[in-house]
């Protein structure tokens, strides 16, 4: 067993639950891979098979209640708000939109697997006054889906253990790389956003000598 998989089989859970974390949070880290190799290390006696969907289900559902109570607290703000990493923020939010509208509380059931509608069901459910009972059974369902699916498929293909671990140290090798590059760009574009708002309210601002032309001309102007 390489060093990856012994680093792995020492604190297997604790780095699911980071991974998990971090995948809730928007980062790209690709947990799925984690949970493969988790499978295949619970194949060759090194994990718990019902450990891991344990902690990955529990740490899911702590992270989504989050989420949720955000989403109620905040309505349709916070859907803006994650969607705003996208490169279309409208487009992105009027699709997930859609989408709940269409399947309600169930998506939670699949919205694991989608990309994109992984990170904006939660909160949705919250800004939607669905009932916190029917949350935490749709969401642990759909972690609980989740989290078996890619433990049984490293389970099932653990003698295929090495090339995961090769997967995982190059996935380590530029994790740091992408989350600084995402939050860069994040950064960046509310930058943009800021300097934008500045350049039109700028532009929309009139001294008070012009407010006092037009007011002598008898404008319609409204001062708020």
């Amino acid at each position: 067993m390489n060093e990856t998989l012994q680093f792995l089989a020492k604190h297997g859970y604790w780095l699911l639950v980071l991974v998990v974390l971090g995948r809730q949070a928007c980062l790209p880290i690709p947990a799925n891979l984690f949970l493969v190799a988790a499978g295949a290390l619970a194949h060759s006696g090194n994990l718990s098979l019902s450990g891991i969907l344990c902690t990955s289900m529990s740490t899911f559902l702590v992270a989504d209640l989050v989420w949720y109570e955000t989403g109620r607290r905040t309505g349709d703000r916070v859907l803006h708000f994650v969607c705003g990493l996208s490169s279309d923020p409208e487009t992105c939010a009027h699709k997930a939109t859609s989408v709940f509208a269409s399947h309600g509380v169930r998506t939670l059931l699949i919205s694991k697997f989608i990309v994109g509608l992984d990170a904006v069901a939660a909160p949705m459910t919250g800004a939607a006054r669905i009932s916190l009972a029917q949350f935490v059974i749709f969401d642990g369902l759909g972690a609980a889906l989740w989290s078996a699916a890619y433990t049984a498929l490293g389970y099932t293909f653990s003698d295929q253990l090495d090339r995961v671990a090769v997967h995982l140290a190059r996935v380590g090798a530029v994790l740091a790389i992408a989350i600084a590059a995402v939050f860069g760009f994040y950064l960046a574009r509310r930058f943009g956003r800021w300097l934008n708002f500045l350049r039109q309210f700028k532009l929309a601002r009139i001294t008070p000598e012009q407010l006092q032309e037009k007011l002598s001309a008898g404008e319609d102007i409204l001062i708020v």
